[in-house]
Formats: C-alpha cells, sequence, structure tokens
C-alpha cells in the first residue's frame, strides 16, 4: 500500500450498482482521478453477508490503494470502516450520519433537503402530502422522511400514516409502491418519492392509470438523477450534487488535510423545479 499507488478504492452495497446515484457519483470521481492521474478501483459488496469486515480487510491487503472512498450505507458499519481506518490510508466517507473523528467526511444534509422540498410543496398549497419512503434500513432514507415530518409538522399538517408505502430506491420497487399508493382515496394532491428512481416509476404508474402530473397530482424526487431529466414532465427534485462530491472525495484521498475541523466537508443542496410539481387545485 505504498504512497506512490495510483489506485483509489471505491467501495460500495451491490444495490448501489447501477443506481443514478451511483453513475453521478462515478463521473465525479472518475473526473477526480483524472486530475490527480489516478485509476478508481470499484467494488460492491453484500452487506448482509457475515464477515464483511474480513473481506473489505483482505480486498485492501491485495490491493495497492492510495486511499479509500466509502458512500452510505456501507461507511455506517463499524467493521468495514475499522478495517479500512486500520490500513493507515486516508478514508473517505461520504454522508455519513456519524462522527467518528478517524476519517474524511463529506456531509450531505438529507434531512435538511427533504424538509426544503416539502416546505416548497406545502407552499404550492399542497396538504395531502405522500412520502414514499426509501428502504427501511439506509440512513439517507431515514433522514428524508425525518424531514419530509418535520417540515409537515412545522406547517401544522398531519401525516397520514397510509400515505407512506416503502418505495425502497429502485423503479421496481417503486412500482408496486406507486400502485397501492394511487388506489388510496382520496388521493393525496402531492407525492414526495425518496429518490429520482421511485418518483418515475410513480409517474409511470400515474400515467397508466389515466392520471395527469401535474394537473391531477404534483410529483417531487430526490437526487437529480438522468432519469428525472429523461421523462416527461420532467421530475422537480432536489439536487445534492453528487458528480462534485465525487471529485471532492477524489482530492480528500490525495491532500488530506490536517485540522480536525478541515477533515470534515459540508455539501449544499438545492431544489430543481421542474414541471411535475404546480399549485393544488382549489
Amino acid at each position: 500500500m505504498a504512497e506512490t499507488s495510483n489506485l483509489i478504492g471505491f467501495l460500495c452495497d451491490t444495490p448501489m450498482v447501477g443506481s443514478g446515484y451511483f453513475g453521478m457519483l462515478q463521473i465525479g470521481l472518475m473526473a477526480g482521478c483524472h486530475k490527480w492521474e489516478m485509476a478508481l478501483v470499484v467494488k460492491s459488496f453484500d452487506l448482509t453477508e457475515p464477515a464483511l469486515g474480513g473481506r473489505v480487510r483482505a480486498l485492501i491487503e491485495r490491493t495497492s490503494l492510495r486511499g479509500i472512498i466509502l458512500p452510505e450505507p456501507i461507511c455506517e458499519i463499524p467493521a468495514v470502516v475499522e478495517a479500512a481506518v486500520a490500513t493507515g490510508l486516508p478514508v473517505v466517507r461520504i454522508a455519513p450520519h456519524t462522527d467518528l473523528g478517524t476519517t474524511l467526511d463529506i456531509c450531505l444534509d438529507n434531512h435538511a433537503a427533504a424538509y426544503d422540498m416539502t416546505h416548497y410543496l406545502i407552499g404550492l398549497g399542497h396538504q395531502r402530502i405522500a412520502f414514499m419512503k426509501g428502504p427501511p434500513d439506509h440512513c439517507d432514507a431515514i433522514a428524508r422522511l425525518e424531514g419530509f415530518r418535520a417540515a409537515m409538522a412545522d406547517a401544522g399538517l398531519a401525516v397520514d400514516e397510509n400515505l407512506l408505502p416503502t418505495g425502497g430506491f429502485d423503479f421496481a420497487q417503486g412500482l408496486g409502491a406507486a400502485e397501492r399508493l394511487l388506489a388510496t382515496r382520496p388521493l393525496p394532491t402531492a407525492i414526495f418519492a425518496a429518490n429520482d428512481e421511485v418518483a418515475a416509476a410513480t409517474l409511470s404508474t400515474a400515467h397508466r392509470l389515466g392520471l395527469d402530473v401535474p394537473s391531477d397530482l404534483s410529483l417531487a424526487g430526490f437526487d437529480d438523477s438522468p432519469v428525472a431529466r429523461s421523462v416527461w414532465p420532467q421530475i422537480t427534485t432536489c439536487r445534492q450534487k453528487m458528480e462534485l462530491t465525487g471529485y471532492m472525495a477524489v482530492d480528500f484521498v490525495i491532500d488530506p488535510p490536517t485540522s480536525v475541523e478541515a477533515r470534515k466537508r459540508p455539501m449544499q443542496h438545492e431544489l430543481v423545479i421542474r414541471q411535475s410539481t404546480a399549485r393544488a387545485k382549489g
């Protein structure tokens, strides 16, 4: 694991590979590697497998790496983080929900981003708002749900627990969740999906059922992945600048800061307003 290595390890969970989130992050990682004349080594893991820490440790030991980048949720698994930190290499965590003091962290505030999107929908006059939840054990998904709940509470609006289906983070799961949600009566006037894949699945289901977006219901997603711009109407979403995040992660590996304060870098989000949202009728 010499400092002269030109390999940077990106370790993630298997479901992430192929997602729009992964694609955007990888663009940034590759751009950062190009800048520093590095190469990216990507390895995915089943996070439920036993002895995961040992598998990660073995991979690192047989691969000469310059540093290690861990996105959520793998960056929250103690055995994985301990194995990575024990190498003495720079370890960058993307969107961690804990403060360990042993890693370099790029912080994304999923709670605040979901709060802002919900606040936007409420500002359009929507009160009966559904939220399509992500995986129940995924910290980003949990933070997004909590941000939604907080915005609803601050606006004095009740959250209908029947309007909180679990859509996961992929299109196929989103189809099933959208089918159940759009069978609800009365329909919600707005739906906020935990990511763009599920938002796109909801849009597809709405079209099949003869519902017009945004006339019959407004729809918002999260991530600003390519699918949000590839459907009609294009989906209002929350952008977290994942390309820039990946680029910064490589910078962190190559030129790690020494001060404690500089070891945590916040990333800002922004709402991207498109044609899938409109003012509530009535």
